[in-house]
């Protein structure tokens, strides 16, 4: 049974309501961003989707050495690391593993910002999402990006990955038009253009998300904890300065190279 399936499966198990599915541009190739409230999140996006997609997640979740969350995460996702706490010399490596599922046709789903909320607000996005709907851009492929809200009624810990019974409600909202902000980004002169127009993808669709879910909406990132070391696909750690050496950078780009291929053909790429 492929992860598909399973996720099918597990989709039986939880109270899941999906509102305005027919936003969804199916046939299409679309990076989705969405809204973070616990760790389940990364299950209940893909499961509300009518077609199977890569999801773009925390490193500390594909890699860490946790048999037990590991085996749950290759078990239902198709999964991809995001190492926010390399320098952008990893996250540029990440975002370009991102491009090219595009370029194959694949779907992928992100969360701009970057944790879990506990608050009852939505924080300000990252702009991973803008680069990469920039980037396939560039090289001519039509990209969607779609934000989709997510509401969890839940009381059990934040940080649960096997529990179910979850009341989740999640809604698909129209596609964010980005080719002015695109058109803009591509012929800005200074940086501090090329930033704006870079942030207004995001911030629109994360103001999107805030609206759906009639919360308030933080013009400010969330804090990360920073980790100080870069996790590779074994579980181990590098400190993060010593894994700016040229070493651990190709060996990281090897390593999401060699899972992009795997993860290509398991879709049947």
């Amino acid at each position: 049974m492929n992860k598909f399936e399973e996720l099918k499966k597990l989709r039986n198990q939880v109270n899941l309501i999906i509102k305005n599915i027919d936003n969804y541009p199916k046939g299409e190739i679309n990076v989705l961003v969405s809204n973070h409230n616990c760790l389940m999140d990364i299950f209940y996006l893909p499961m509300s989707l009518p077609e199977e997609i890569i999801s773009f997640i925390s490193a500390r979740l594909v890699y860490k050495s946790e048999s037990d969350r590991k085996d749950v995460v290759n078990k239902y996702l198709y999964a991809m690391p995001i190492e926010a706490h390399g320098g952008s010399v990893y996250s540029n490596i990440c975002l370009e593993q991102a491009t090219k599922f595009l370029t194959n046709g694949k779907s992928i789903s992100i969360f701009p910002e970057g944790a879990y909320v506990h608050d009852k607000k939505i924080f300000k996005g990252r702009t991973g999402a803008s680069r990469i709907v920039y980037n396939a851009r560039n090289i001519g492929k039509k990209v969607n990006l779609v934000p989709i809200s997510i509401y969890v009624s839940r009381n059990d810990d934040l940080d649960s990955y096997n529990k179910v019974g979850d009341n989740v409600e999640v809604t698909i909202l129209p596609t964010i038009d980005y080719e002015e902000a695109y058109y803009n980004y591509k012929y800005s002169e200074t940086k501090e253009e090329m930033n704006m127009f870079l942030h207004q993808p995001i911030d629109n669709a994360m103001r999107c998300i805030a609206n759906s879910l009639n919360i308030p909406y933080d013009d400010n990132y969330i804090e990360l904890r920073a980790k100080g070391n870069v996790m590779f696909d074994d579980g181990s750690v590098v400190d993060v300065n010593i894994a700016q050496n040229s070493e651990f950078v190709n060996r990281y780009n090897n390593e999401l190279n060699g899972r992009f291929l795997r993860l290509l053909k398991s879709m049947g790429k």
